[in-house]
């Protein structure tokens, strides 16, 4: 926001200097990223694509009778090559939840998997936890504005901006924190202490917001208005939730 209203002193238009602000922040941070994960990632969990059949899931549907698909097969199929040798070896049983299993995408198998609920599960819950940061970081300095951009001497977008940007900040802390609390339950608990903890941080996000939004009708009137430190407080507690 300060550097959208450093843009706008200088006499860019408001369309202008918003499409200038992302230009010099976001873009060159996402490039950055994109770089990073470019040299320093991998394509799956077993090194490059193309090795993707060396791990014990493979091995483990072919057992099961999947279609085990290797593009390497192919290679060898046009090349001509004969008769190969295969050294089987025993592979120890791996629960379903801890491997993933290449198999080859047909129509039938793209409708059995959107037809599965456990594929529309992580989705949904991505919308009810992403969803709400990103919905509280792009509305709330508008909702902080509207509050108290005639109670609060001097409270103006760049303010309603630096407030709202505690939101994302937040985020320095609570993912790390999180994926570290939820190493913890899954080493403890299983699956299912992890399970557990999503769920508590749901109803915990879910509730601050609700109160939050109550609060704040119930306090808007024009002789007073809402506190800004307990709005901030429960958004808040909302958000570290929601980033867990």
């Amino acid at each position: 926001t300060s550097l959208y209203q450093s843009l706008r002193a200088r006499g860019l238009s408001n369309h202008v200097a918003w499409r200038v602000s992302f230009a010099i922040v976001p873009a060159p941070v996402l490039i950055f990223v994109a770089v990073l994960t470019l040299i320093y990632g991998t394509d799956h969990p077993a090194g490059k694509w193309s090795e993707r059949h060396s791990v014990p899931a493979t091995e483990i549907e072919i057992e099961q009778g999947h279609d085990g698909h290797d593009d390497r097969d192919e290679k060898l199929d046009e090349k001509g090559v004969g008769d190969t040798s295969v050294t089987v070896h025993p592979v120890q049983k791996i629960a379903a939840i801890d491997v993933a299993v290449n198999e080859r995408l047909t129509i039938k198998a793209a409708f059995k998997i959107l037809a599965s609920p456990v594929t529309w599960l992580p989705a949904l819950a991505y919308l009810t936890t992403f969803g709400v940061e990103l919905a509280i970081d792009s509305q709330m300095s508008n909702v902080l504005f509207a509050l108290y951009s005639k109670k609060i001497h001097g409270f103006n977008q760049t303010t309603a901006g630096y407030y709202t940007s505690i939101f994302g900040f937040l985020n320095l802390v609570t993912r790390p924190l999180g994926g570290y609390v939820g190493d913890l339950l899954y080493r403890s608990f299983g699956t299912r202490g992890k399970k557990v903890w999503t769920l508590l941080c749901g109803l915990i996000m879910s509730a601050a917001l609700i109160g939050g939004g109550f609060y704040i009708e119930d306090h808007r009137t024009p002789t007073k208005s809402p506190s800004l430190a307990t709005i901030m407080g429960v958004f808040s507690l909302a958000a570290i939730f929601s980033e867990f």
